[in-house]
């Protein structure tokens, strides 16, 4: 009878041991997150992932080491879908994995697994993101409305813009909060320009956000320089030299960055983490973590070049080797 009672006593232990080893198994949970904007007067649309944890633990016990934190280079497949009045317009434009090629910010670091579209954004459509595990199956996905309607394309009234008359400015879009420059922190100077290559016309620019990298401040009661030096350096390092390839420049926009409506939610609870793999206040993407949302660069002022600025532009010290045309469309 003792042995009896020994052999369920150990029984006993055993399953009692089984069940707490199985409950340290299964004390966390992997939570992809996911952060993705879209921006109609963009060329390309970014998109990061990483993984997170819900755990009644300590987070910091599972993100010290990189491989429990970031994703492989290509470990999902990523569609957006555009739909028009609740149907799908078109065939769903895949993303490419890619190393990152932009400023590290919350939407990109040098650990993330980033992805990129170059598929134009349209106006009037709601877009659905999908973001797909390779290695689970499992997808997580999010929806987002279009903020703004005028294309990269359309975004520089060339007939309409001159230099120091305030009129140039766009359409103002369906947006709620303000559009007076002075109530934001910082606005973006986008120089436009065509690029000419194998019988094909491309819309190219090149932002500076004064506030974030101030060489210069700009004197905007000069009416005889509309650039300074400065700035025709800044530009000769962020456009490539490419003999194939000539140029021609539109002008300059000066705009401010809105934030769409999932966005402003997102910012508004957003408070800096100690830890970058966290769990944001605000969620808006299904069976995982994150936000998919709208931007919108609002031209408040067009700003057409004067011909000795595009002549500065083609025969200048700084920018001679880039094939821009100078004010009598002519290429050197």
């Amino acid at each position: 009878m003792k042995k009896a009672g020994s052999i369920l006593l150990l029984l006993s232990l055993l399953f009692t041991f089984s069940c707490e080893t199985d409950l340290e198994i299964a004390k966390y949970k992997e939570i992809s997150v996911v952060y993705a904007l879209i921006n109609i007067k963009d060329t390309a649309q970014y998109l990061r992932v990483n993984r997170g944890f819900s755990t009644s633990g300590d987070p910091n016990d599972f993100t010290q080491l990189n491989d429990s934190v970031n994703y492989p280079f290509d470990a999902f497949d990523v569609f957006l879908e555009e739909y028009q009045n609740g149907s799908l317009v078109g065939d769903p434009v895949q993303y490419q994995p890619i190393d990152r090629q932009k400023e590290p910010g919350l939407f990109s670091n040098a650990s993330n697994c980033v992805y990129k579209t170059t598929t134009p954004i349209n106006e009037d459509s709601e877009y659905k993101l999908r973001v797909i595990n390779h290695t689970t199956g499992s997808e997580t996905w999010g929806m987002a409305s279009v903020l703004g309607g005028v294309t990269l394309e359309e975004s520089f009234y060339w007939e309409r813009a001159f230099y120091r008359v305030n009129y140039a400015a766009e359409i103002v879009p369906d947006y709620v909060g303000t559009l007076d420059p002075y109530d934001h922190e910082h606005y973006i100077m986008r120089f436009l320009y065509w690029e000419y290559a194998g019988g094909e016309t491309y819309y190219k620019y090149v932002d500076w956000i004064p506030s974030m990298d101030p060489f210069k401040e700009i004197a905007d009661d000069d009416t005889l320089y509309q650039l300074f030096d400065a700035y025709y350096k800044y530009l000769s390092e962020e456009i490539p030299v490419d003999p194939g390839v000539k140029r021609r420049a539109r002008g300059v926009d000066y705009m401010l960055a809105l934030p769409g409506e999932e966005l402003q939610y997102f910012i508004q609870v957003y408070e800096q983490p100690t830890n970058p793999h966290f769990f944001p206040e605000y969620n808006n993407m299904h069976d995982g973590n994150g936000i998919f949302g709208s931007k919108y660069y609002y031209t408040y002022f067009g700003l057409k070049l004067k011909l000795k600025t595009i002549d500065t532009i083609s025969w200048g010290r700084y920018l001679y080797h880039h094939r821009f045309a100078d004010s009598n469309g002519e290429w050197h």
